[in-house]
């Protein structure tokens, strides 16, 4: 089965994608933001789906997160984004399209035993840097046409 929705463990991926990044300017709402942008472009076309999910509403909140393409969720308190992940794989009607990425051994053990596929952080951000440079470069020689290119010039 084609795999439609990509649930991805935040904070586990990001300690993988910049593990320095909520030292530095901006702190962790920036690295944050830095990873949803990272994964929104992995997972352009992709998936029909794409959510990240985060620990605890307390350590952030949503804001500045919107995206069109990336659904953000942050564990309600009381709850780890591990719990999230699992009660939407439990609950999806076919938990086989659905692809976890996480670091965590016992969370992707967890998600695979209710039929989910898993992969590594490490494993995502591999193949995604792969995919990336094997993606067909604009050529500088023949640029994107512009409005302009479509109309003569008068004279």
């Amino acid at each position: 089965m084609r795999v439609t929705w990509l649930i991805v463990d935040g904070y586990s991926l990001l300690h993988r994608f910049d593990p320095a990044g909520a030292r530095r300017k901006g702190g962790l709402q920036a690295a944050r933001q830095k990873l949803v942008r990272h994964v929104e472009d992995l997972a352009a076309g992709r998936y029909d789906r794409v959510t990240i999910v985060f620990d605890g509403k307390e350590s952030g909140g949503g804001e500045g997160y919107e995206s069109p393409h990336v659904e953000i969720l942050f564990s309600p308190v009381g709850r780890t984004a591990d719990t999230v992940i699992e009660r939407l794989v439990h609950d999806a009607p076919e938990p086989e399209a659905i692809l976890v990425v996480s670091s965590d051994r016992l969370e992707r053990q967890t998600v695979s035993g209710r039929g989910a596929q898993t992969v590594g952080c490490g494993d995502f951000l591999a193949e995604g840097e792969q995919r990336q440079r094997h993606r067909p470069a604009l050529s500088s020689r023949h640029p994107r046409p512009t409005l302009g290119d479509f109309f003569p010039d008068r004279a």
